[in-house]
């Protein structure tokens, strides 16, 4: 299909006109002097072999030169063919925990902000893969199926929060589960990765055989662990001022990252477990280092058409007509036959 690459340089071509306009007013307003003064001056006989003709003749070559190149500059192509591209990659999910345990500051500002900044520096590093995200609480849901959309993904990463969930807990059992579930559901059989991110409250202990038999489904599991072992109390940001949830007795929840259990998950899963408090750009290194090692396939195949460009034969026309009228002279030519 033949088509311009770039059609909006079509609009220098309004110039040609204008200049058209200019060149017949200044020859028109030369012949009135010349006619006016040549008689008293004798300018026939001062300048007896200049054409009149000549002129005219060298600007419009010009003219046509300029049309030339403005079609140059436009890249008229076609294309001729069509090259199909197969992608391949490894489809990652990243797991994100939106309990409440996630706004304790034990880590600044607070985990929850730990953990998007974590997710959006991994979805930064990979390239090439798909990323889906989860969000998790006392239930997981899709937030954003496996794309290679970036800017996207990085979004919605962004927007992750647990007022998003009311539903409290911290169900990387059913995440895990999930993951598995969306694999099925594909005609071709992929290896995946699940990235959760989690501080670790709340773990149900089945979460460890989950992972297990996730792991002979072709999901590895690695664990990101935002928090620390001494913990904090658990802000409640609706509440307007400074207050922190309480146990039933009364007694300010003193929420503490579960190192043994995730740790246990991620090797479970056949994954590796790692803390991100304040190593993030390392632990991202170490992250898509052990991915790059999972069997990639072929999840995307993409056809488009290859374009051959002509704009080389516009450029050698419009220097053909400039040489042309560079050596044509504005003296009278036997071959030209024109009047006084």
């Amino acid at each position: 299909m033949f088509h311009f690459e770039q059609p909006y340089y079509f609009y220098l071509l309004l110039c040609i006109p204008v200049l058209i306009a200019l060149f017949v007013a200044i020859t028109i307003h030369n012949n009135k002097l010349r006619a006016h003064f040549g008689a008293l001056i004798g300018l026939e006989r001062l300048a007896p072999n200049i054409s009149r003709l000549k002129g005219p003749l060298k600007f419009g070559l010009m003219m046509l030169a300029i049309a030339f190149l403005v079609v140059a500059m436009a890249n008229p192509r076609m294309g001729n063919k069509t090259q199909s591209v197969k992608q391949e990659g490894v489809d990652i999910f990243i797991a994100l925990d939106i309990s409440r345990s996630m706004w304790a500051e034990d880590i600044k500002p607070n985990r929850m902000e730990r953990a998007r900044q974590f997710a959006q520096k991994l979805v930064k590093a990979v390239r090439g893969d798909r990323v889906g995200l989860i969000l998790f609480a006392g239930h997981p849901y899709l937030q954003m199926p496996l794309t290679t959309d970036y800017a996207a993904a990085q979004l919605f990463v962004q927007t992750a929060s647990p007022k998003l969930d009311i539903t409290q807990g911290t169900a990387i059992e059913s995440a895990i589960d999930m993951v598995v579930e969306l694999g099925e559901k594909e005609e071709q059989k992929k290896q995946r990765a699940l990235i959760v991110i989690t501080d670790g409250e709340n773990h149900e202990l089945d979460a460890v055989e989950t992972a297990k038999i996730a792991k002979s489904k072709g999901v590895t599991t690695y664990v990101i662990g935002i928090g620390t072992e001494s913990g904090a109390p658990i802000p409640i940001k609706d509440a307007g001022y400074a207050q922190f949830q309480l146990d039933k007795a009364g007694q300010v929840v003193q929420s503490k990252m579960n190192t043994s259990l995730i740790e246990r998950i991620a090797v479970s899963g056949g994954g590796n477990f790692y803390k991100a408090n304040s190593n993030a750009d390392v632990v991202v290194a170490k992250l898509v280092h052990k991915m790059s090692k999972l069997e990639k396939t072929e999840f995307e195949q993409q056809e488009f058409d290859v374009y051959e460009s002509y704009f080389q034969i516009f450029v050698a026309i419009a220097l053909l007509l400039l040489i042309v009228e560079f050596f044509i002279s504005y003296r009278k030519s036997n071959w030209l036959k024109e009047s006084r």
